[in-house]
């Protein structure tokens, strides 16, 4: 239970962080430096950036001239804050060495993901190099944990499937960059709950996208999905994410499929 709390602590602060490495990614803004709001440009005291309870504190608004702040900052602190605590129950960081190594290649691996879920909310693409990053990572993880063949196999086989929508598509329906995403899902996740990750991302990203656009009119949890219609591009990072979390926590094996090919 203290290791839980600590961790989400620690996911806390890193969300904090995490949100400013997905705004700023690509922007030709370092990371460096003070924070501000965007609007009026103060400088943020220490006391503005206590992750969510700042938030809380300002009432959701700049203390200076009162522009409205994103809910993204709370939501993606307290989602990273939730991350680092349940990837705890999957990859025990107490259990000697290879457990405190698999732990953080995991919570590396999430971390690049929560980035690639602001940038593609933003920005409606997927950076290669924090893909490739992932990738390389979740490859690391698996030599670490082992599996069957078939976990080996989940990230090429989700990999082909969001690719040929793609090709099939001419990129109208998918983006190439939602393929090699999967591909590091499959390979961190393995067969059983990879497969289970698809089911559950189309799944959310079903209801959520239907529920926003019932209420974009009044209102969205990011500004930038409102007016969403079923001709909008929907970024499909967000669902994968979720799946992939989701799946993995709860051991899913939606598909009761046969690991031990």
């Amino acid at each position: 239970m203290i290791i839980s709390i600590i961790l989400f602590v620690l996911g806390l602060l890193i969300g904090s962080f995490l949100n400013v490495l997905g705004l700023r990614w690509n922007s030709g803004r370092g990371i460096g430096g003070r924070s501000f709001c965007v609007v009026c440009q103060k400088p943020l005291h220490w006391w503005e950036l206590i992750p969510v309870v700042s938030f809380v504190g300002l009432r959701g608004e700049c203390s200076e001239c009162r522009t409205k702040i994103s809910w993204q900052y709370p939501v993606v602190e307290l989602w990273t804050g939730l991350i680092f605590a349940s990837l705890a129950a999957v990859f025990d960081p107490t259990r000697g060495i290879l457990g405190l190594a698999s732990y953080m290649l995991a919570a590396a691996v999430f971390c690049i993901y929560v980035v690639l879920v602001i940038y593609d909310v933003r920005h409606k693409i997927l950076p290669d190099d924090l893909v490739y990053a992932s990738v390389i990572l979740a490859i690391v993880l698996r030599f670490l944990v082992g599996g069957s063949i078939f976990d080996w196999l989940a990230g090429p086989i989700l990999f082909s499937f969001f690719g040929l929508i793609w090709l099939l598509s001419r990129g109208r329906a998918m983006g190439f960059g939602d393929a090699k995403l999967a591909l590091s899902i499959g390979l961190l996740l393995g067969g059983p709950a990879g497969l289970s990750s698809l089911a559950l991302a189309f799944w959310v990203g079903s209801v959520v996208t239907l529920s926003i656009m019932l209420v974009s009119r009044s209102f969205a949890l990011f500004r930038e999905a409102k007016g969403l219609t079923m001709k909008s591009e929907i970024p499909f990072a967000p669902f994968l994410v979720i799946g992939a979390w989701l799946a993995l926590i709860l051991h899913l094996d939606l598909f009761h499929v046969i690991s031990l090919i």
